[in-house]
C-alpha cells in the first residue's frame, strides 16, 4: 500500500527547471477495482536549454481509500495499491489512451 498526496488542480508546482500541474483527476473502473489517474502537464520554462512542455497521465494505483485524510500541509491523501502486473498496466494504458487520446505518455507510480 502507498500514499498518494493530491495536489491542487490547476496550480503550478515549481521545480528548478520549470513546473508541472495537475489538470484533472479521474477514476477508471478496471475489472473489479478503481484506478486513480491524473492528467498532468509539465513545462520547462527556466532551463538553460530552452523551453518545452508535455502532457502525460500519472497513475498512482488502485484506490483503497480515496481522500482518507489530510497531511500536515492540509492536502488530501489517498491510500492506493501500485499497479504491478504488466498485463494490467498494458490494458489500463490502452483504456486511458482511448479515453484521453491527446495524452500518449502513461506513467505508473
Amino acid at each position: 500500500m502507498a500514499r498518494h498526496v493530491h495536489q491542487p488542480i490547476g496550480e503550478e508546482i515549481r521545480s528548478i527547471a520549470g513546473y508541472y500541474m495537475v489538470l484533472e483527476e479521474g477514476v477508471l473502473k478496471y475489472r473489479d477495482r478503481e484506478v486513480l489517474y491524473l492528467l498532468e502537464a509539465a513545462a520547462a520554462d527556466t532551463s538553460c536549454c530552452g523551453g518545452a512542455g508535455m502532457g502525460f497521465i500519472m497513475v498512482p494505483g488502485y484506490i483503497r481509500e480515496l481522500r482518507a485524510g489530510k497531511n500536515e500541509d492540509g492536502l488530501w491523501v489517498s491510500e492506493v495499491d501500485r499497479v504491478e502486473d504488466e498485463g494490467d498496466r498494458r490494458e489500463i494504458t490502452r483504456e486511458l489512451r482511448a479515453r484521453h487520446p491527446g495524452f500518449q505518455q502513461i506513467i505508473f507510480a
